[in-house]
């Protein structure tokens, strides 16, 4: 890295006291984003910049749920024969129980 290099550096650090319950939040904002470190996060909150967070739909949870069990249900037919009937009504009820979650999460 040559002196036309342009790379920006940190020289000046900032100690700051904050409450028990403004670190708690910090700590849930870093753990949501796409941030490394707790000083990448505060960098980017104090700058402007923006902060990549995650977002996850808490109401595909249910559906998800089912889905892992629908694919292992059917997983077995191909491996079992004899239990066709069986898991074919497993099948039966996690598709009920997707279609009454979604009926009851539709907004």
């Amino acid at each position: 890295m040559g002196r036309n290099n342009r790379e920006r550096r940190y020289t000046r650090n900032i100690n700051i006291m904050i409450q028990e319950d403004d670190f708690e939040r910090l700590q849930q904002g870093l753990a949501g984003s796409t941030c490394w470190t707790m000083t990448e996060y505060c960098r980017k909150l104090l700058t402007g910049k923006p902060v990549t967070v995650f977002y996850r739909n808490q109401s595909l949870d249910g559906f998800i749920h089912e889905a892992i069990a629908l694919r292992k249900a059917l997983q077995q037919i191909g491996q079992d024969h004899e239990r066709l009937v069986p898991l074919l009504n497993d099948i039966k009820n996690c598709i009920n129980k997707i279609y009454d979650h979604v009926r009851q999460n539709k907004t």
